[in-house]
């Protein structure tokens, strides 16, 4: 004769990690609902893009990368390009080496955007954020020294 698997109830005074390293939720039925919830991005997407409120953020934090990797180079190509004293051979050669790094290593390329919406226009620099988000923000005391004019 078989014997009966000893169905055991979790303790209630137990801590909430023995329930969660047990197995007793994988015992629940998914359809009670009960199962912890983990947040997914997308369908289609990486941890990365759940970092940025869209793909056009997610595109200039691309296009800062790559003009930081390139700063250095650009600027000093560009002082020979500017340089009134060289050659006119050393200035082609130099538009060239131009020409061949990425359009997007250019800083004429950025656009400051808001960090919590992704919005272009309307940007209050100092706090990297749109207008409409930034006074959402003073309004609910969340920017430190900020204060609603009252008159």
């Amino acid at each position: 004769m078989k014997e009966q698997p000893q169905q055991t109830t979790p303790n209630m005074a137990a801590p909430m990690s023995r329930l969660f390293t047990s197995g007793y939720f994988s015992r629940i039925p998914e359809f009670m609902g009960c199962l912890p919830q983990f947040p997914a991005c997308s369908f289609h997407t990486t941890t990365t893009a759940c970092k940025y409120p869209n793909w056009k953020m997610i595109k200039e934090v691309k296009n800062r990368k790559a003009v930081k990797e390139f700063a250095f180079e650009r600027m000093n190509i560009n002082a020979l390009r500017k340089n009134k004293i060289i050659p006119q051979e050393i200035k082609e050669i130099a538009d060239k080496e131009i020409d061949a790094l990425p359009r997007n290593s250019s800083i004429s390329k950025l656009h400051k955007r808001c960090m919590l919406t992704s919005r272009p226009r309307g940007l209050v620099t100092r706090y990297r954020l749109s207008r409409m988000v930034w006074r959402h923000e003073a309004d609910y005391n969340k920017l430190s020294g900020i204060q609603r004019a009252i008159w």
